[in-house]
């Protein structure tokens, strides 16, 4: 994967469902070489534009799941957990002998709902930890940009036509009759317009109208799952840091505002705080530790897992290094 493909994912890391001539002039090709790189980058399967309804953290809690197991079987269990709809980013790490994963409950849902209770009568789990994920610092602008020519500020404001590129909070809903609109862009999240009223047999005023609608309100996310390790990325991890109180939330946000990391959480627990991270090489991920997470006021201890396979991203499939539906 070259520069261009680089900037192209970037472009679709801030909109997802930017129009294709719009993401060519930001990137400084036609709109025929940035579609085909697209189509190329996507039949790959390095990335997929996902449309999905908007988590509302009021109704569902996060849950962070440390799953150690028994190596002969942690692979067939990523692949169950993979498959289950509850569940998301999963990953085998610290050698094969543990799992991590992402799961979501209802708030106020009795204990016997979702995965939780089902692993301690699981054979190839030795034991497990459950973190509750209490605030999220990332997310939108705030996504990994570890790119060594990230986008200039210029094509950032070309590309979102003036705005600021901020995550809107949710307080749309998605109705039952958005059900059908919502499958389509699951398949395809940069479907257009005329693509989906031909699906749907609606009429492209009803499309555009509630998919606007949609977007406008928050109702859902446009998100991108991608892959790093074709850009040469290859190198993953998960930090379990112990914090102290009063330096939570300053050791969270200086943690998202760093290239490296994806994803950065509060959560419960003797380690208080967990950040995502990629790096090109475990020599680059020992700098970023020692350096960087080092040097944060209030880190206490430092517990670092790195990522052996990669199962399932937010809501994808990874399949022999392909992201799949």
């Amino acid at each position: 994967m070259d520069h261009l493909d680089q900037q192209i994912l970037q472009c679709l890391m801030l909109d997802g469902r930017v129009p294709m001539r719009r993401l060519a002039d930001a990137v400084g090709v036609s709109e025929q070489t940035a579609a085909r790189r697209y189509r190329a980058l996507h039949e790959a399967g390095v990335l997929r534009v996902l449309v999905r309804p908007a988590a509302a953290s009021d109704t569902s809690r996060l849950w962070l799941l440390r799953l150690q197991c028994r190596p002969d079987a942690s692979a067939r269990l990523g692949d169950r957990l993979a498959a289950r709809d509850d569940v998301g980013w999963v990953a085998l790490v610290s050698g094969g002998a543990e799992l991590m994963c992402t799961t979501s409950l209802p708030a106020g849902s009795a204990c016997g709902t979702g995965v939780l209770p089902r692993l301690s009568n699981t054979a190839a789990v030795l034991s497990f930890s459950a973190y509750s994920v209490l605030r999220s610092y990332s997310g939108g602008p705030a996504e990994w940009s570890g790119f060594d020519e990230p986008l200039t500020a210029e094509a950032q404001r070309h590309l979102l036509n003036g705005r600021e590129p901020t995550r809107r909070v949710a307080r749309g809903e998605v109705l039952p009759d958005d059900r059908e609109l919502l499958h389509e862009l699951a398949l395809d999240g940069r479907a257009t317009q005329a693509a989906l009223a031909r699906a749907l047999d609606w009429p492209m005023s009803r499309v555009a109208g509630r998919l606007q609608a949609l977007l406008d309100t928050g109702a859902v996310d446009v998100d991108v799952d991608y892959l790093l390790e074709p850009f040469g990325f290859t190198t993953s991890a998960y930090l379990f840091l112990q914090v102290a109180p009063d330096r939570i939330v300053a050791v969270c946000e200086a943690l998202s505002a760093h290239r490296f990391t994806s994803w950065v959480a509060a959560i419960s627990g003797a380690a208080n705080v967990m950040a995502a991270v990629t790096c090109r090489s475990g020599n680059d991920l020992f700098e970023y530790v020692t350096g960087q997470v080092g040097a944060l006021g209030g880190v206490i201890h430092v517990e670092t897992l790195p990522v052996l396979t990669r199962l399932k991203q937010a809501d994808t499939r990874v399949t022999r290094g392909r992201l799949e539906r």
